[in-house]
């Protein structure tokens, strides 16, 4: 019997194509109805049989374009009849929950066109369709419609609207649809369109810095091939050893110099388009790139603007890092980008669409042959996380203090936003709440309560005070565990092993080296890293040598202070006055911290004394690391001073320093996996978080050591380990609802 039905169609729908493939898919099938954006997804209205209507929506499902991902369909019926054909209607707004599309990398078809000569998008920097282009980053409000966005300003020139409205066109309802007739221009140099784009290439040709606008903020781009040219970024920077990430033209580019495997070809070549961090065997760099060494982060040109400009230029590679100055917000329009760019640079390539919500690069490394997404920004963000229980309100996590991202939730989504950065500044914070209150605006959430950490002092614990919402607390380390037991969809028991360098503790020490036990919803903290002083509080961690004296003295290895303090002849006196501190604990607190331990074997290995950013020594050990070393120093259950002896030990009789790195990090995997199955009480899921996680090569020996011994390691993949997981799992503790006793 033929009636009305309406299918609803719940998830990633809007800004990828879907209403052209369901116009087209029931025009295929002769069907008469329509399909049209709310604020809930996708609204289809058909007038046919029940069976025709459930048919339908399966191919719906099965059929979908690439870039959507559908959560849930539901078929109702309907009041509307008549129907002459089927239609693609306005969107209308209503009261619920849409998920929106993050920013696409440019795809082969736009690719094709954008150096096609007989093509009228030739050379046309903003060249996009259906499949790819700016979503995120444009979207002001949901629906998600034209004039929703910063497109709004351009309107269409007739052959684009003919396009736009033609359902055989690949640009069918494209919403940023545009050309060079109508759309943004990019300038700069006192030049427009193709004069400035080669002036910027001849800048960059000549050894300079540019500064250009791309798809969610400013980049800062010179040769990476020119040493002289990183050289001059690196120290303008102030950027110490932090390594540099580069970008090619495409993936072909990147083949002539690195064999990828299928995964890292699948990475790089993806939608997202992220930086994936490859560890090179001869890299065609020089070393002022990565002076750590050979693991560099690659990306392809996933706009056309960028690959436009990398077509112009006489080198394979570019650097191409975040436009803003030292710990500060990515710039996103001209007046900021000329006035705190100026420092870098004279030349500017800047266009006209404006950038409503700014999206860093997306940073992604391979763990187990699958994507372990290291810093979640463009691609990826503001792509929901599916709760393994339904909140009961709508929710936020205020996140933490460093590598800060918030989490929005309502029923069973959870919303991580891109990376914001650490709230030292004031710039950082304004950019906090500012993506508080895109994000709000956006997803229609009202936040009844907001979960936050229980640092009284941070920025984002006192902004959360500041929301009206009910505030509730969850510690740290719990946030982190129930962040990767929330990722991965895990209900049951797990252990969760949670290192990191720091986070207040519910004993007002500071943790960082944590095994808890989830038993039946009861949480417990059974074991963790014997406490040590951190002394002078924050200085040892910008300067892990004196956390070294600590180590030293804490676990009894005075014999080595000879040698330790040859390791620093000019901190020798600053490290005998170090040594008195932790002898009367003045000015010091103790802390589990794992990733103080890192940086203070990192600095004993490398005999540097001092932090240039964070976690630098503990990145320089890992990478230091000759990983075909198997043999380790040996210690009991979640106590290294056995670690730390023989280190010493190895470094004091003239070891190899790679060899003495693979020791220390194969010791410390088998001394948390010893913990993990001294305290497992027959559970067999170990949860992994924690930004000492983000060293892939602990990471890498921990996950198997516990596979050798019969549990199933949980760990990240489409969120950070690092603090950037926080607020997902704040969210998570909240919805999961244990008895914590901690």
């Amino acid at each position: 019997m033929t009636k009305t039905y309406i299918i609803r169609i719940k998830g990633i729908v809007q800004g990828v194509g879907f209403r052209p493939f369901v116009y087209n898919l029931a025009a295929e099938r002769g069907l008469k109805g329509y399909v049209l954006n709310d604020s809930k997804g996708v609204q289809i209205g058909l007038e046919c049989s029940y069976d025709a209507a459930r048919s339908f929506a399966e191919d719906v499902r099965r059929l979908a374009p690439p870039l959507s991902h559908i959560i849930s369909t539901e078929i109702t019926e309907g009041s509307e009849s008549a129907f002459k054909g089927f239609e693609i209607r306005e969107s209308v707004d209503t009261d619920g929950l849409t998920l929106v599309s993050p920013d696409v990398a440019l795809c082969p078809d736009c690719r094709r066109e954008l150096f096609d000569t007989s093509d009228r998008r030739f050379n046309y920097p903003f060249i996009n369709c259906t499949n790819c282009g700016p979503r995120y980053s444009i979207i002001k409000s949901i629906p998600y419609d034209r004039r929703m966005t910063t497109m709004s300003a351009f309107d269409m020139c007739a052959d684009c609207a003919s396009e736009y409205k033609n359902p055989a066109d690949r640009r069918f309802h494209a919403q940023p649809d545009c050309c060079p007739v109508c759309g943004p221009q990019a300038y700069g140099f006192g030049l427009e369109g193709d004069a400035a784009l080669n002036r910027a290439a001849d800048a960059v040709n000549s050894g300079e810095i540019l500064a250009m606008k791309g798809l969610g903020g400013y980049h800062l781009i010179c040769d990476a091939l020119n040493e002289a040219a990183v050289g001059k970024l690196r120290e303008l920077k102030r950027r110490g050893e932090k390594p540099f990430a580069v970008m090619c033209a495409d993936v072909q580019t990147l083949e002539k110099y690195r064999t990828l495997s299928d995964t890292e070809r699948n990475i790089i070549a993806s939608p997202q388009a992220p930086i994936l961090l490859l560890d090179w065997e001869n890299p065609p760099f020089p070393d002022s790139v990565n002076p750590m060494g050979s693991n560099i982060g690659v990306m392809t040109a996933y706009t056309p603007l960028h690959a436009l400009l990398m077509s112009r230029l006489n080198t394979d590679f570019i650097i191409a890092t975040s436009g803003n100055l030292r710990d500060e917000p990515i710039c996103i329009d001209e007046a900021d980008a000329q006035q705190r760019l100026k420092y870098y640079t004279d030349n500017f390539l800047h266009h006209n669409r404006d950038i409503h919500n700014r999206v860093d690069d997306s940073v992604v490394a391979v763990a187990g042959g699958f994507p372990y997404v290291l810093r979640r920004a463009r691609g990826f963000a503001p792509y929901p996380v599916m709760l393994p229980f339904e909140a009961d309100k709508q929710v936020a996590g205020a996140g933490a203090h460093l590598k800060n991202g918030i989490c929005f939730a309502s029923g069973a989504y959870a919303f991580p936003s891109q990376y914001i950065g650490d709230l030292d500044n004031p710039e950082t914070r304004d950019f906090y709440t500012e993506t508080w209150g895109k994000m709000k605006n956006l997803l229609g959430i009202e936040p009844q309560t907001v979960i936050t950490d229980i640092h009284p002092d941070y920025f984002s614990t006192r902004y959360a005070a500041e929301t009206g919402a009910e505030v509730v607390t969850l510690q740290h380390h719990l946030a982190h565990f129930y962040a990767v037991l929330g990722e991965n969809g895990h209900k049951g028991d797990a252990l969760g092993l949670i290192l990191d360098g720091t986070g207040l503790g519910t004993d007002g020490r500071i943790w960082g080296g944590e095994l808890f036990v989830r038993k039946d919803q009861y949480v417990t903290r059974a074991a963790r890293l014997p406490y040590i002083l951190q002394p002078a509080m924050d200085t040892a961690a910008k300067k892990p040598a004196m956390m070294l004296v600590s180590v030293m003295k804490s676990y009894g290895l005075e014999k080595y202070a000879d040698f330790l303090y040859g390791r620093f002849p000019e901190m020798r006196a600053a490290l005998r006055l170090t040594e008195k501190m932790v002898e009367t604990g003045f000015n010091s607190i103790e802390t589990s911290s794992t990733g103080r331990l890192f940086e203070a074997a990192g600095a004993l290995v490398s005999g540097i004394a001092e932090n240039d950013f964070e976690a630098h020594l503990a990145i320089k050990l890992e990478y230091m690391a000759d990983k075909t070393v198997t043999d380790s120093y040996h210690t009991e259950p979640m106590n290294p001073a056995g670690l730390f002896d023989g280190l010493f030990s190895d470094l004091a009789s003239g070891t190899d320093s790679a060899v003495c790195s693979a020791r220390f990090h194969n010791g410390f995997a088998r001394m948390l996996t010893a913990a993990c199955i001294k305290y497992a009480a027959g559970i067999k899921t170990v949860a992994l978080s924690g930004g000492v996680f983000q060293n892939m090569l602990l990471l890498d020996r921990v996950t198997t050591l516990l596979r050798q011994n019969g549990f199933t390691p949980l760990i990240h993949g489409r969120i950070p380990a690092n603090d950037g997981c926080i607020s997902l799992g704040q969210v998570c503790g909240y919805v999961y609802g244990d008895d914590i006793k901690l």
